[in-house]
């Protein structure tokens, strides 16, 4: 049997479910290129499940997912996932392949980063348009599509959660200065308006985490201050369009209990 475990956003978000799944299995692996594990988390749910938790590299759940999900036919396997499941689409292939071996599995879901943000945020979960991630630039390799996707959510008036890329070589989120330079960039090459510095953001830092901060702020009054509070966070920005009332309230509330 293989099943996925979500591990949440923070320490002790693991579910009842989730942990049984964890101290039956024969193998636990805990994958951590999606994403980011808090600090001891796992040397907590050793400790608590009596197992070993193997760290799986990104190669055995893409080049070798056949022969690791040929294991789950003789033992049972165990996936840790930081956040949720089913939110990366690597993990959708996974539980596809082990239907495809017919490899039973099961799924134990936790909080991820898009239903604490908008929830968080305050905002109307049914004004938000695509989402998008905002990856690191280098010599070869720079995207431009997420732009597309703020600048069709403002024009059809739909909030944009944009997510920030995690540097895998050193394990460390993108800050929000490397944000910024990133996206005056690609509006510079494109030459659009779409990125101003009056562009309102609510920058999610840490969310669903005792450090979690949340700030509203106008992007080009993003100074070495801001910089400093989110440094070491994992980061997200919502860019909301036209805001209810309601919005507009709850927001100011959410935002004044996080300073």
């Amino acid at each position: 049997m293989l099943v996925l475990v979500g591990l949440g956003l923070d320490t002790k978000d693991l579910t009842l479910r989730g942990f049984e799944a964890i101290r039956n299995a024969d193998t636990v692996y805990l994958e951590t290129y999606t994403s980011f594990a808090p600090k001891n988390y796992i040397a907590f749910i050793e400790k608590e499940a009596g197992k070993h938790i193997e760290t799986i590299e990104r190669h055995n759940l893409e080049d070798d997912l056949k022969e690791t999900v040929a294991l789950a036919k003789k033992k049972d396997i165990a996936i840790l996932v930081p956040g949720d499941p089913l939110i990366a689409t690597t993990h959708s292939i996974i539980l596809n392949e082990a239907r495809k071996q017919h490899v039973k599995t099961e799924v134990f879901h936790s909080p991820n980063v898009f239903s604490v943000a908008i929830g968080e945020s305050g905002l109307d979960v049914y004004k938000f348009g695509p989402t998008a991630t905002l990856p690191f630039w280098s010599e070869h390799y720079k995207p431009v599509s997420f732009l597309d996707v703020i600048r069709n959510n403002m024009e059809n008036k739909e909030h944009t959660l944009l997510l920030f890329d995690i540097d895998q070589k050193n394990r460390r989120p993108m800050t929000i200065r490397e944000a910024i330079r990133i996206l005056t960039d690609v509006e510079a090459q494109k030459k659009t308006k779409t990125i101003t510095k009056n562009l309102r953001v609510l920058i999610l830092g840490d969310l669903g985490k005792r450090s979690q901060r949340i700030i509203d702020v106008k992007l080009g009054a993003i100074g070495e201050k801001i910089e400093k509070e989110l440094e070491g966070k994992v980061l997200s920005i919502i860019i909301p369009s036209r805001l209810t009332f309601a919005e507009e309230e709850s927001l100011q509330r959410i935002t004044k209990q996080n300073q």
